[in-house]
């Protein structure tokens, strides 16, 4: 259901406090009672409950998401994510934003709810809100208006509460005059790198370190899980038959999916900029608008070579593509430019101002705004309904016989049933693709912790479903020494080379930390480098990824210039000095000054609504159950067990 939630929180302020609830929002939508009767409740938070379901519901969406990004390694890092407790953290911060919205008195108007409904574009037709379109994408998606307008309250009262902790994070002229000193001075070092492949042949594994470091390493030398199975097919193919698209369906789609078919108005062109500085002078505005008609001139010769004269004259970012834009849209320019580029017609050619200077602009194409008629697509949309309902039949077929399996059915008497035959897998690495099944999705999430003779929930793959019975499961399990040996060898020299280059590169850093001047004597000696003058956030020419070392000489004091240590750049080690440090250009701070305080004004906003839920969390009562035992009052019995609630993230809770 995200897919229907607007993204009017555009500004990241709101994406903050947004992004503590859009995911148990996105769960629940439009259902705010945290108190859901008897059930079972897993937090409180100042007396307002949250129940199991909805708990278990978004630490399955986390289990998803998490299964998605981290694919087969996902059972490995699982216990580090503690899903579980993010789960929780997420349905925490939900009620405590929405109780400040309360006690604040953050309000949405019907009015309000109304307008962003009328508003959002999926909901438009040709511009205009169109109920009937409404009412379909909600249908389709099990909402009613009445659930998805009070999702929709909610995520507007959640923008007028990030309005108002916005509020809270200022910064001086102060600040960011000093971090745009800091963030501006530049400084330049020499270098000397260390290579651990210069030293590989210097290096020889014993059989002891050989046989240490495989103990040590075990993990790096598994032979994965891998399962055989047999399974029975539901082909796509097979249920084409039973397909039933109507023409309300199709038109439904098409109504649904107008943009997919509709061509907005465009223009190509290309221009010629002359820059202005960000606040000039009359004079420099003056100057630079003579030099564009200039240029304009010469363009508008009779054949004149436009890309010529842009690549020569333009002071953009497109000048060397000859000052072409392509195509573009409304709303893709600045006004200006685009209100006159709207105008021209292909061939013209005109002159504009905008923030960024003067702009000679050139027309090359200008197309109208187009729909494909229903008539022209049907035919597609039809096919494309008709591979879902297929698809989806194949996948119920293949359900029922899963349920007839679960139920002590053998899978050849389903077989025979459907007029198929049973097929075996080769044997396959868990995560691994499965021949003959491409696309296959979900299978070892599914038959995770399934033994041998049990079946397996259905599945889809490219060409329709499955239903399978595990086969064989052999565990992953670590590969004997004698079959790695010559990989653990391997391992074993380049961690000893990398040893190596590591120790040379510091004795290089004392040595050079007990001389006069350091720089002069680096610089001598054979293989080093220089750098030219390095700003925060760049790197060395012809050193790759030297970030780290770039931070490392920004770092060293005046005083001290030598690296107490070496700088890992990539697979290499770094010894560096310090040769000299740069004030920042007071131009340069004059005309980033806007720049910077925009940059420090988000970071302030950032930290004050993380500041907020933080202060909302240390003031509030939150709690969890835990189970406890209480001495039966009647002699001889069991003791009983009782509910106790415990703060969350205290020991008890954690044991848990």
């Amino acid at each position: 259901m995200l897919q229907l939630m607007r993204k009017h929180a555009g500004n990241w302020m709101i994406k903050i406090l947004l992004g503590a609830i859009a995911l148990a929002f996105a769960l629940s939508w439009g259902v705010y009672n945290y108190g859901e009767g008897p059930a079972r409740v897993a937090v409180k938070v100042n007396g307002e409950t949250i129940s199991e379901a909805r708990a278990s519901e978004v630490y399955a969406n986390l289990m998803e998401q998490g299964k998605q990004r981290f694919g087969a390694q996902f059972d490995q890092v699982a216990p580090l994510l503690n899903l579980r407790q993010q789960a929780l953290d997420q349905l925490v911060d939900q009620v405590l934003l929405t109780q400040a919205a309360n006690q604040l008195a953050v309000q949405v108007s019907n009015q309000e709810v109304a307008a962003r409904v009328a508003s959002t574009p999926m909901f438009q037709k040709d511009g205009r809100f169109d109920e009937r379109l409404y009412r379909i994408i909600l249908e389709r998606n099990r909402l009613t208006p009445a659930d998805y307008e009070a999702g929709l309250r909610q995520e507007l009262r959640m923008e007028k509460l990030a309005a108002l902790v916005a509020g809270a994070g200022q910064v001086t002229p102060q600040e960011v005059n000093d971090v745009m000193s800091r963030r501006l001075a530049k400084v330049k070092g020499v270098y000397r790198l260390f290579k651990p492949e210069d030293y590989r042949k210097e290096v020889k594994a014993t059989e002891q370190q050989i046989k240490d470091y495989y103990q040590k390493n075990q993990s790096a030398y598994m032979a994965p899980a891998t399962v055989t199975f047999d399974y029975l097919v539901f082909p796509v193919s097979a249920q084409r038959d039973q397909v039933k698209i109507s023409d309300r369906d199709v038109a439904d789609t098409y109504d649904m999916e107008r943009d997919r078919y509709s061509k907005p108005e465009q223009v190509k062109a290309s221009h010629i900029l002359i820059t202005l500085p960000e606040k000039p002078s009359p004079a420099e505005v003056e100057a630079a608008k003579k030099k564009a008609e200039e240029v304009m001139a010469l363009a508008k010769k009779k054949g004149a070579d436009f890309a010529a004269l842009a690549k020569k004259y333009s002071q953009g970012p497109s000048a060397p593509k000859g000052g072409d834009l392509g195509w573009f849209r409304r709303g893709s320019m600045v006004g200006p430019f685009e209100e006159l580029a709207f105008k021209m017609k292909p061939g013209e050619i005109g002159l504009v101002r905008t923030q960024f200077g003067w702009h000679v602009v050139k027309v090359t194409g200008h197309e109208q705004a187009s729909v494909t008629p229903l008539e022209e697509v049907k035919v597609e949309i039809k096919g494309r309904l008709g591979d879902t309902q297929a698809k989806n039949l194949a996948q119920a077929a293949a359900e029922r016989a899963f349920d007839k399996l679960a139920m002590g059915e053998s899978l050849a008497k389903l077989a025979k049933q459907q007029g198929g035959s049973v097929q075996t897998s080769p044997k396959v690495a868990e995560g691994g693709k499965v021949e003959g099944l491409p696309g296959l999705k979900g299978f070892f999430t599914a038959a995770k912790d399934l033994g041998k003779g049990q079946p397996v929930p259905a599945v889809i793959f490219n060409d329709g479903s499955i239903v399978a019975v595990i086969k064989e499961r052999v565990p992953a399990h670590v590969k004997p020494l004698d079959q790695v040996a010559e990989d653990v060898r391997v391992a074993v020299e380049e961690q000893l080379a990398t040893d190596k280059a590591r120790a040379e590169a510091a004795k290089l850093l004392t040595d050079l930390a007990k001389v006069k001047d350091p720089a002069a004597e680096l610089t001598r000696m054979p293989g080093s480098g220089q750098t030219g003058w390095l700003a925060q956030g760049g790197e060395i020419k012809d050193v790759s990824g030297s970030a780290a070392l770039v931070r490392a000489l920004f770092l060293r004091p005046e005083k001290k210039p030598v690296m107490t240590q070496p700088v890992r750049v990539g697979d290499i080690f770094a010894a560096a000095v310090l040769a000299g440090r740069q004030a920042a250009d007071p131009e340069e701070m004059k005309s980033k000054h806007e720049q910077f305080k925009e940059i420090l004004l988000a970071e302030a906003r950032r930290q004050a609504a993380q500041g907020f839920l933080g202060d909302l969390r240390a003031r509030a009562e939150i709690l969890v159950p835990v189970q406890g035992t209480t001495s039966s009052p009647i002699p001889g019995c069991d003791s009983r067990s009782t509910l106790e609630w415990v703060p969350m993230g205290s020991p008890r809770a954690s044991a848990k």
